[in-house]
């Protein structure tokens, strides 16, 4: 019996390793996977037009591939991308980016942040874009300068969020999470152009096709993709877009103060540009009685260097310093009044600003009758900015 037994039990063996019933049964080679890395979303006749794109391969010479199928929701419309494209197998793991055009937006994006919540291959710290004045199937598909794609692109855009002052990136979690919280958030905005190109004369201008009769230039169909301050989702809808002056000030409402440049006038009239490096701010909340909200206290701190002086430099003086620093300070009261103003008009907390007042004392906060971003255009403000010149760049301070 227990001859037969080890008979029975090399004979599995060798069907294993034979591959039969195998957990390797269904394995690809990397060749035969289109590895996927930007997913862009659109909203098409009560539908969804969802676009994919993966990345060149400098080492093989193969372009990016752009892929896009319609669906009564994303998981159709990936099928249907499935069921009719040439490619062997998508592996969709691997999506860096997620790109949601403007339209879409504006009807919601609640059902894409579920989708990227329930679904195995999706990831919650996938950065999203709204794609301002434009399609996510044109930035998908258009974006490119021959040799890169819309995934490469995109990877130069998510450093230059990472450090900029007037964006930044927002998760799928950190959206999900805020618009749970709060009703409202910010999403990085995200904005398609014609790119530059330097002609004979030095002069830059937006890249063309074919110069036409007149003397005109046809839209050569290839794009570059830039960061565009950012947008506000209440209620899951597209709602409003700041600017860039406004952009900068909710980074320092935030506490996420990137790299950003300033126009001031120093005290002859001259411009001087001064470049943001760190800062922050303080939210100190005034209540009128237990639970009773009156008002916010919010203190911001900048530092900033002089970068450039279009005229006389006296950074040797300091009452020259002093009124560039005064400057400063009158710029970012302005910039941050502009988008508390938006946040009252909106009555949307997309700055978070509750939690710093949860934070600093709970227990009344606890006790208030209202939500905070119901509460939040009735309440004073008083806003009061604090600037210092870090350094001056002047070798001749060396």
């Amino acid at each position: 019996m227990k001859r037969i037994l080890s008979i029975l039990l090399a004979a599995a063996s060798a069907l294993s390793l034979c591959g039969c019933g195998s957990i390797y049964s269904n394995y690809k080679e990397i060749e035969q996977l289109l590895v996927i890395q930007t997913m862009g979303l659109d909203t098409q006749r009560g539908g969804v037009l969802l676009s994919l794109a993966s990345a060149s391969d400098r080492n093989t010479g193969n372009t990016a591939r752009c892929l896009t199928g319609t669906g009564d929701s994303i998981t159709t419309a990936l099928d249907h991308i499935y069921k009719y494209s040439f490619e062997e197998q998508l592996f969709c793991s691997h999506i860096n980016h997620v790109l949601i055009g403007e339209e879409a937006a504006e009807q919601g994006i609640n059902s894409y942040l579920e989708y990227i919540c329930r679904s195995p291959v999706m990831r919650l710290d996938t950065p999203l874009y709204i794609v301002k004045n434009g399609t996510a199937q044109k930035a998908v598909m258009d974006v490119s300068d021959g040799s890169k794609g819309i995934s490469e692109v995109m990877d130069t855009v998510e450093v230059g969020a990472r450090r900029r002052g007037d964006s930044g990136l927002y998760t799928a979690a950190h959206i999900m999470r805020n618009l749970e919280r709060h009703g409202s958030a910010l999403v990085c905005a995200l904005e398609y152009a014609q790119p530059l190109e330097t002609t004979a004369d030095g002069l830059t201008e937006g890249k063309g096709g074919e110069v036409t009769d007149d003397g005109s230039k046809e839209p050569s169909g290839q794009l570059t993709a830039a960061l565009s301050g950012y947008a506000v989702i209440r209620d899951g809808k597209l709602c409003k877009y700041l600017d860039r002056e406004q952009s900068i000030a909710a980074g320092f409402l935030c506490n996420n103060v990137g790299i950003s440049s300033v126009q001031v006038r120093d005290r002859h009239g001259s411009l001087v540009v001064l470049e943001i490096n760190s800062g922050g701010s303080n939210v100190k909340p005034v209540w009128e009685s237990p639970g009773v909200l009156k008002g916010l206290e919010i203190s911001i701190n900048v530092q900033a260097a002089v970068i450039e002086i279009n005229g006389r430099s006296e950074l040797q003086n300091a009452e020259y310093t002093d009124h560039l620093t005064a400057q400063l300070e009158s710029l970012i009261l302005d910039y941050a009044a502009a988008v508390m103003q938006s946040c009252k008009d909106l009555k949307a907390d997309f700055l978070c600003l509750g939690d710093q007042v949860e934070t600093s004392d709970p227990e009344q906060f606890r006790l208030m009758s209202r939500s905070f971003a119901d509460l939040f255009p009735e309440l004073e403000l008083q806003i009061s900015v604090s600037g210092r010149l870090t350094h001056t760049n002047d070798v001749r301070d060396v």
